[in-house]
């Protein structure tokens, strides 16, 4: 899957557009670049954005697969449970991978058509996505 990354350093968030085929293996690796990353401790939301991705290779009844590819994210979500987890598509098909992937996911998770709608809602959160103050 090919796929370009931005790190939203100002508003800790982490924005990734797709723009090959979703397969669970490409899924694991954006996944792993993902939370491997030593700012994804710091994390409030983080944006994959599908509007471009052909389709995926997913079963649509096959939470396994899902559930196996995001394996890493999910295990992460538990050093950082304040990720906002949103998705931008419109495809029928790849709204059904993400219902599945909503169904295995821990952390808040919500599907938008567009992302000026998805970061309209990201700014209408009550979190603040400002960077946290570190106390020693």
């Amino acid at each position: 899957m090919d796929y370009e990354v931005t790190w939203e350093e100002a508003t800790n968030g982490f924005y990734a557009r797709v723009t090959d085929w979703v397969t669970p293996e490409s899924a694991a690796k954006l996944a792993h670049e993902f939370t491997s990353d030593p700012r994804y401790l710091d994390l409030r939301y983080a944006i994959i954005d599908l509007t471009d991705a052909p389709g995926h290779t997913f079963r649509r009844d096959d939470r396994n697969s899902v559930a196996n590819a995001m394996v890493e994210s999910i295990g992460a979500g538990m050093s950082n449970r304040q990720i906002i987890e949103v998705a931008i598509a419109t495809d029928p098909r790849m709204l059904n991978y993400l219902e599945t992937y909503g169904g295995v996911t821990t952390r808040p998770f919500h599907i938008f058509p567009t992302l000026a709608e998805a970061r309209e809602w990201l700014a209408d959160q009550s979190i603040s996505f400002r960077r946290p103050s570190h106390r020693k």
